[in-house]
């Protein structure tokens, strides 16, 4: 049996993941959050707010993603995916055992919600699996990033950023250069 090394948590739960229920691109956000117990809602807030996490003890665990139409379904899923991470990896973080995190477009980036981001990140575009689809693509470099955006569920951007920390290039510039 082959050991699997993780360099993080976030890598371990979305590899758990995508492990355990079998996920397939784009993975279902709605199918981890209820087999984690977690009640994850969509609601129009203001613009401001992208989703929260709410954990009160006697309770189960709450998210809350912003519905408003300014809030495409891809990023829509990246927060709810987010707020999973806080779930996960918020052991050791708690006021007499409660816990809230409110994820605002302004959200200062610490420790904390760039392991939610990574783990976001990993949770719909697993590095296996973009690796495929990425070489699969090959022959249609110009609109391999919207495709891949399609394929799994997110936006073009987070594509563009998940393939910059895979080292993978997604444009071609007027010179024939990758990067």
């Amino acid at each position: 049996m082959t050991r699997v090394h993780f360099t993080s948590e976030a890598e371990m739960f979305a590899h758990k993941a995508w492990d355990t229920l079998e996920l397939t691109p784009p993975a279902d956000v709605d199918l981890v959050a209820r087999k984690l117990g977690i009640d994850l809602h969509r609601q129009e807030f203001v613009p401001e707010i992208d989703g929260l996490y709410l954990k009160i003890p006697g309770c189960p665990p709450v998210i809350a993603v912003n519905s408003s139409y300014v809030k495409p379904p891809g990023r829509q899923r990246f927060t709810a995916a987010h707020e999973i991470g806080h779930h996960l990896l918020a052991k050791g973080r708690t006021v007499a055992g409660r816990v809230m995190f409110l994820d605002c477009t302004d959200t200062r980036k610490n420790s904390t919600e760039l392991a939610c981001d990574k783990f976001a990140a990993l949770l719909l575009m697993p590095e296996k699996l973009i690796r495929e689809h990425y070489q699969e693509l090959a022959g249609n470099p110009d609109h391999r990033v919207a495709i891949l955006a399609e394929r799994f569920g997110v936006s073009s951007w987070a594509v563009q950023r998940r393939l910059r920390e895979l080292g993978l290039p997604y444009k071609v510039d007027r010179f024939g250069r990758r990067y």
